[in-house]
Order: structure tokens, then C-alpha cells, then sequence
């Protein structure tokens, strides 16, 4: 074999349904990661943002094998092979790094809104459903990261 799957073995995510791999995880997890950043914005019932909408990816999180193993451990680390730490620390970075540059983001809106006109939370329900946004996006980020970083079992690994 040649390239990245060199002594990568993609056989114990078939094993016995050992730590499954769904391709529509990943999806999910994207999807409902863009709702969360959309889901403030929207003004449901009594002027209420669906906080429902914006915890939606810690709802799909539960189905990724990144986030059900605790990885950071010494014992967590044992289940993956060195291509596959080493993705997921790199996803973790890269998470961090856009979870930080989103708080920035939101940050430098908040300092300028308000001299530009630009809409503002006012009311209690309108700070919940950010800071709800905030802390599903950044619990759920390096996960969604690892579903990408990750590669899937190719269809001709795959046991029959």
C-alpha cells in the first residue's frame, strides 16, 4: 500500500461494530454546527431564539466514536493508531483555533454594532441562545474537525 494508509488499519471499525463509522455523522455534525451559528439570529415565539436549533450538534456529537472516547487520556489513546492521534490532534488545534477566532469575531461585532446600527442581543433570551450556541459549537468543534480529518474505511475494506 502507498500513501496515507500505510499501517493504517481500517478493519477495527468494522470489528464486531467496534467504534462504528457513519459517513452521515460527519454531515450532520457540519450541518447542524451552521444551524447553531444560525439559530441566534432567528426570532422564534415571543421574540425567543430556538434554543433547541442551537443545541443541535451536542445532539449528534453522540454518534461520533471521536467524542464518546475520552482520546486525551493515556488509556483513551490506546484504541487509536498513531495516523489517527495524530489527526485527531491535529482537528483538535484546528478546532481551538476556529473556536477562537469565532469568539473573536463575535467579540469585534459587539464592540461595533452598536455605533453601525447593526442588531444586538438586548434581552435575556437573546444572550442565552448565543452563549447556548457558543458552548455546543465549542464542545462539539474538534469532534466535527476528526469526522473530517479522519478518513472513512474505503468501500472495497469494507467486510462483507
Amino acid at each position: 500500500m502507498t500513501g496515507y494508509r500505510d499501517g493504517y488499519d481500517v478493519r477495527k471499525w468494522q470489528a464486531s461494530g467496534q467504534r462504528p463509522r457513519r459517513s452521515w455523522v460527519r454531515w450532520a455534525l457540519a450541518g447542524s454546527t451552521i444551524a447553531a451559528l444560525v439559530a441566534p439570529w432567528i426570532s422564534g415565539a415571543s421574540n425567543h431564539p430556538p434554543i433547541f436549533l442551537a443545541a443541535l450538534p451536542v445532539f449528534f456529537v453522540s454518534w461520533s466514536p471521536f467524542a464518546r472516547e475520552s482520546w486525551a487520556t493515556e488509556r483513551g489513546r490506546a484504541i487509536y493508531d498513531e495516523f489517527e492521534y495524530a489527526a485527531l490532534l491535529r482537528a483538535t488545534a484546528r478546532a481551538f483555533a476556529a473556536y477562537i477566532g469565532l469568539v473573536t469575531l463575535l467579540i469585534g461585532w459587539m464592540a461595533v454594532a452598536p455605533d453601525l446600527g447593526w442588531p444586538v442581543p438586548t434581552q435575556r433570551m437573546h444572550w442565552i441562545g448565543w452563549l447556548t450556541a457558543l458552548l455546543a459549537i465549542g464542545t462539539t468543534l474538534p469532534a466535527t474537525f476528526a469526522e473530517f480529518m479522519v478518513p472513512m474505511p474505503d468501500m472495497e475494506d469494507e467486510m462483507l
